[in-house]
């Protein structure tokens, strides 16, 4: 049994994403560099026209429909109703019990004040719902913020790769996190 609601804390909601109205939000968040890169990361990361965010959530929200090994959820101010970002279980392997996680928050301000608080949902979606092991994310030394709000929810860095990321006329080590479901279960499953 659940103690917290599953897609409602403090302040956010996960919610299904609808391309129809939240594409053309998205497409304003990835104008900047770091939503773009999370967002991208088997392509070089760009700009993206709400049609091309459209056409990307429709073929992801479709595969997760008929594949069922992905899940997508847009993450809104409960308050207001109002997208900020997505969360993305982009593949999820049931065998092994482990998943890929990707918190993406549009607006900066947003994200200094709702990455941990979406972080959270999102591990307490894939390890209370979906009964994963392991989840995983990346994140980049040039983001300092997402790598220490990641840090101080619990996960650990299991992977450097070293000089991954080009960004700002210089080369970034790429990191990968992840969180355990004991570790989930011994820190957060009371909250």
């Amino acid at each position: 049994m659940f103690n917290t609601q599953l897609f409602e804390s403090q302040s956010l909601l996960l919610d299904p994403y609808d391309p129809e109205k939240d594409a053309s939000i998205e497409a304003g968040f990835t104008r900047r560099w770091d939503y773009a890169w999370g967002c991208q990361l088997s392509s070089e990361p760009h700009p993206l026209a709400s049609v091309q965010v459209k056409k990307k959530r429709e073929e992801q929200l479709k595969r997760a429909s008929e594949s069922r090994d992905s899940v997508l959820f847009a993450i809104r101010l409960r308050d207001e109703g109002r997208l900020i970002g997505v969360l993305e279980f982009p593949w999820v392997s049931w065998s092994n019990r482990t998943t890929w996680m990707k918190v993406l928050i549009g607006d900066e301000s947003h994200k200094g004040r709702y990455l941990a608080e979406a972080a959270k949902m999102g591990l307490r979606y894939a390890f209370e719902e979906l009964d994963m092991a392991l989840v995983a994310s990346s994140t980049g030394e040039f983001q300092p913020q997402v790598l220490h709000t990641l840090l101080d929810i619990g996960m650990r860095v299991y992977v450097r790769q070293r000089q991954m990321v080009y960004y700002h006329t210089r080369y970034w080590d790429r990191l990968i996190v992840g969180m355990l479901q004991m570790d989930w279960k011994t820190n957060f499953s009371e909250e």
